[in-house]
């Protein structure tokens, strides 16, 4: 600093090695040249800071019902704020309130099963007061503000539900199936024609009147995908899509979901073929329990393998069909039955069926003292599966169940008889790459029969009121009623 430079004819650079002398107009040069140098870094610099800086988008938003029920009330006091971040690892920042300005806010916990796969975070915004009812939530990183209902302090006049189970991702023309025999038919029980978008396309049309959702299993079909794409890695990435395919309505209605086979793991060439790297990780429902977030602590069940929660007047309960209990399908093994595929074991022996007698016993008490009205049960096997459940076929007539309801079945059925409980309903016909066009409207079961069916692809409604349940099965390509009806008190 201070040296006039224009008066020195050359200067001397020592290091280690010795000295060397540089004239000074060509120091001058370098200079110039190593400022802009130093420059142009720390505009590079810059821009990668401002690039690594700003987050992504969050995307797959998606709704559930927690938190632990206010003083005096059964309802759940809040909502899990569920969404994915393809590289953002730490807590990211929810901002929430009863109006748009957003004073309040929690920070999401995330979660990784797969390498190089993303981050799924999950906030919970709980304690919310009773006198709010449309909540405001912001995302950090997103630009959108949302909103979203507070579940009942007090029981409703009426509140809604779509209830339904398998369903896939898009449709026949957007993901043709490739996966085929010598003979061109299609592999193991896959359809060459089918579609899941009808369904899809009604569900938009109705998310206005819903005040929630329930999938009793088999979300997406994601296990199938390798069909559409045989060699390569696909699980993931069709996962993902089907979460933002459906993000429109969940991110404002709360989804919750029941286990079915088709959630147990990854069984695709690839899968199979790199064990360590994605067989493995993606074995035992690993996907299904990372990406969702259901009130199993608060209800004292398993991840989201068995829970339960009230909404109005009504309990509902989730229950696992797949495993934990002796004779379960996917009892030691998956769904594809590869012995290093291990499942189960998400509880100790016994613990999954202890928890639903004592659940149904308090649901049948609380129902005795005038706090519900009904127990509604959901899982994905229908009553074939309950039979061979330990206790469990007598458990839902001694503590009242009045409704129960699956899916597994590629099709829509229901016991006739109205006054005995439970009712049996198998709504399994929302649309997938197992199960083709739809065919007759309605008809009455096989000759002798308590049963009335419907192979076309169709979704729930179930509305309830402290005096009645209301269901009915709507067409999901036309929109009419195909099955309606009745229980009262």
């Amino acid at each position: 600093p201070g040296v006039n430079f224009s008066l020195l004819k050359e200067l001397t650079f020592v290091n280690q090695k010795g000295f060397f002398r540089l004239p000074i107009r060509c120091y001058i040069a370098l200079s110039k040249v190593a400022a802009t140098m130093l420059s142009i870094s720390k505009f590079i610099g810059l821009i990668t800071l401002t690039v690594r800086g700003v987050m992504a988008a969050p995307s797959q938003i998606h709704l559930s019902l927690g938190g632990e029920p206010l003083e005096g009330t059964i309802s759940p006091s809040g909502m899990y704020v569920g969404f994915y971040d393809d590289s953002n690892k730490d807590g990211i920042v929810v901002k929430y309130g009863a109006t748009s300005e957003l004073l309040q806010k929690v920070i999401s916990t995330s979660t990784n099963y797969l390498k190089d796969h993303g981050y799924h975070h999950s906030a919970l915004i709980e304690n919310l007061p009773c006198d709010a009812d449309t909540i405001y939530y912001e995302i950090e990183g997103d630009t959108v503000v949302r909103s979203f209902h507070r579940a009942p302090c007090e029981s409703p006049p009426s509140f809604t539900v779509s209830i339904f189970g398998d369903f896939g991702y898009l449709d026949s023309v957007q993901r043709p199936v490739k996966l085929k025999k010598r003979d061109g038919s299609p592999f193991h029980g896959l359809e060459p024609e089918w579609s899941a978008q009808y369904s899809r396309d009604m569900l938009e049309t109705m998310k206005d009147e819903l005040d929630l959702m329930w999938i009793v299993g088999d979300i997406g079909y994601v296990d199938d995908s390798f069909a559409s794409n045989p060699l390569k890695f696909t699980y993931e990435t069709v996962y993902n899509n089907w979460m933002g395919w459906m993000q429109n309505i969940t991110a404002a209605i709360p989804l919750m979901v029941s286990p079915g086979n088709h959630e147990s793991e990854c069984h695709s060439p690839v899968c199979v073929a790199r064990e360590f790297k994605y067989g493995r990780h993606l074995s035992n429902f690993t996907a299904f329990n990372h990406r969702w977030n259901m009130p199993s602590a608060e209800s004292g069940g398993n991840t989201n393998m068995w829970y339960s929660w009230n909404y109005g007047s009504a309990h509902f309960v989730s229950i696992n069909t797949e495993t934990d209990w002796e004779g379960a399908e996917e009892e030691g093994t998956g769904d594809s039955h590869i012995p290093w595929m291990k499942a189960g074991g998400f509880g100790e022996d016994g613990e999954f069926l202890r928890w639903l007698e004592a659940d149904l016993k308090a649901a049948s008490e609380a129902k005795a003292r005038g706090e519900i009205s009904w127990v509604i049960v959901g899982g994905h096997r229908p009553y074939n599966t309950i039979q061979k459940m330990p206790g469990v076929e007598g458990w839902f007539k001694e503590y009242g169940v009045d409704i129960y309801f699956a899916g597994h079945s590629h099709s829509y059925s229901r016991t006739l008889d109205v006054k005995s409980s439970p009712m049996y309903i198998v709504a399994g016909g929302a649309g997938c790459d197992e199960m083709g066009p739809s065919k007759e409207s309605l008809l009455l079961g096989p000759v002798g029969s308590d049963l009335i069916e419907s192979d076309r692809y169709s979704t729930g409604v179930l509305t309830v009121s402290d005096s009645k349940l209301k269901w009915k099965l709507i067409d999901s390509i036309d929109g009419s009623t195909i099955d309606e009806v009745e229980i009262s008190k």
